[in-house]
């Protein structure tokens, strides 16, 4: 703690003239030997062993409301009617998300199937993997196993491009030999085919076994294609990122926000948001349209399953947004730009 006190001190008085995250990133302030740290956020990490410890061992506040597992609709996607249309996002469940823009088509965070043996799917896939058209572009945002997928990464193979988060080359040679991967720093930008993407930070983390706590970064996606942005988070918790990312890029389209996964607070508050501010990142950064993503598919964490649509749609209602602009997209359902956006 002692350490942590004074690296926060440190901090402060070395980086008193650094006003945003940019400035950050560009000097490289989240890059450690080894590995990557959150700069704005200079203390131990929140979700280290003892905590993860603390939170499996205490009590489950929603323990009853636990055992009533309910029914999410799931639809299977038009292939052939969303190819012939126009700008669209697809919501496939958890963070994968088929967002069509400028006749590409780009895949994000992409699971097909259980996590592990004790994490299985709550709703199906919607559609045979096989059956989605070829991906001009996948989009990585961090490392942990619920959206870095080996097997889906397989079954995709090595048609698309990559676009990932630095250090994750190496893991992509031995799952994937012959991938193409192009790996950005935050506020990076790759643009494939008329369309750029811009890798922005997240208030979160990446790790796959014990040993590699933030071994390889973590981010978000800003997609620009042509007079169209959107924004998929990833994870993250509530940060001041959001904000700078409206007032830089935005007004942004769409923004593909995590809405479950929050509970309970005083653990997971660190690095995921909850539906209350998921709403105000909405705001900050000063997008038309929110669609909700990583909602009834996992059971991750202590909030019942049908908790996160539920909340989210009232803390909609209670920060004056109509439905029209925060849908609650369903597993396979897809949602098209309005005409004229």
């Amino acid at each position: 703690m002692a350490g942590a006190i004074f690296f926060s001190f440190f901090w402060q008085t070395s980086h008193a003239e650094t006003k945003d995250l940019e400035s950050l990133a560009r000097a490289k302030a989240h890059h450690k030997n080894p590995g990557f740290i959150n700069p704005w956020l200079p203390e131990e990490n929140p979700a280290g062993l003892l905590r993860l410890l603390k939170w499996r061992f205490s009590t489950n506040l929603f323990k009853e409301e636990k055992k009533t597992r309910p029914v999410f609709q799931t639809f299977k996607p038009d292939v052939k009617k969303i190819l012939g249309g126009g700008d669209s996002v697809t919501y496939l469940g958890h963070g994968t998300l088929w967002i069509r823009l400028l006749g590409k088509n780009i895949l994000t965070d992409p699971i097909f199937e259980d996590i592990t043996f004790f994490f299985r799917r709550f709703a199906p896939f919607p559609l045979p993997p096989e059956e989605l058209p070829p991906m001009q572009v996948v989009l990585i945002s961090h490392s942990h196993l619920d959206h870095l997928d080996t097997d889906s990464i397989r079954r995709l193979g090595s048609t698309p491009l990559y676009l990932v988060p630095l250090g994750y080359r190496d893991w992509f040679k031995d799952v994937l030999p012959g991938a193409k991967i192009v790996e950005l720093d935050w506020f990076e930008t790759h643009t494939q085919e008329g369309v750029t993407y811009r890798l922005l930070p997240t208030q979160h983390w990446s790790k796959r076994t014990p040993f590699d706590t933030n071994r390889r970064l973590w981010g978000s996606w800003l997609i620009e294609a042509g007079n169209r942005k959107v924004y998929y988070a990833g994870d993250s918790s509530y940060f001041l990122g959001f904000a700078e990312y409206g007032e830089k890029f935005g007004p942004i389209d769409a923004a593909l926000l995590p809405i479950a996964a929050y509970e309970p607070r005083w653990f997971m508050s660190a690095y995921h948001m909850n539906p209350d501010e998921a709403v105000r990142a909405f705001q900050d950064l000063r997008a038309d349209y929110f669609i909700p993503q990583q909602w009834g598919v996992f059971d991750l964490t202590d909030e019942p399953m049908d908790a996160p649509p539920r909340d989210y749609r009232e803390a909609a209602r209670k920060a004056g947004l109509p439905e029209e602009r925060t849908p609650l997209v369903h597993h396979g359902e897809t949602w098209r730009f309005p005409p004229g956006r």
